[in-house]
């Protein structure tokens, strides 16, 4: 989760990760965005250090992706999943987390939506927007922000309490 809410990778950007993507100890990890043919690198935030430090070591697989099956009721890891399965399978844990959070109907995409709005909203500048999501123009950075329920929000002349 940390993936698509702290650094809005896309699904697919997730589903083809490996090992090696990852340097625990620079708190980096480089990955492929193929819908744009961009590589990039990112500081993991430090939840995504928690989480991604543990399952390196001792549960993610040597090579290939990262993404294992569930053995059900288990809490066993299987095998390794491909990248289409991977895809499918996330998609369907975002959404099954999302209806333990009581939010029905989240999707992956809904994350990468949020975490643009964050980021917008704490004034980050557009073009660091822009560079973070592999996005060419301001114009699909606006796509992703929310609009906020009280349009003058956080405008010069508005003091927020």
């Amino acid at each position: 989760m940390c993936l698509l809410l702290d650094h809005g990778l896309r699904v697919s950007e997730i589903a083809i990760l490996t090992r090696k993507a990852f340097d625990i100890k620079s708190g980096t990890f480089t990955f492929y965005r193929p819908k744009v043919n961009k590589t990039q690198t990112h500081e993991m935030t430090p939840d995504t250090r928690r989480a991604a430090g543990p399952y390196l070591k001792h549960d993610a697989p040597a090579d290939g992706i990262l993404w294992r099956k569930s053995c059900k009721g288990t809490g066993k890891l299987g095998t390794q999943l491909s990248e289409k399965s991977a895809t499918r399978a996330l998609t369907k844990r975002v959404e099954l987390l999302g209806r333990h959070a009581g939010i029905e109907g989240l999707s992956a995409h809904d994350c990468r939506h949020y975490d643009a709005t964050f980021e917008a909203r704490n004034g980050t500048p557009i073009d660091r927007i822009m560079d973070k999501f592999g996005w060419n123009s301001p114009a699909m950075a606006l796509r992703y922000i929310e609009s906020a329920h009280i349009a003058n929000e956080g405008t010069a002349r508005v003091k927020t309490l």
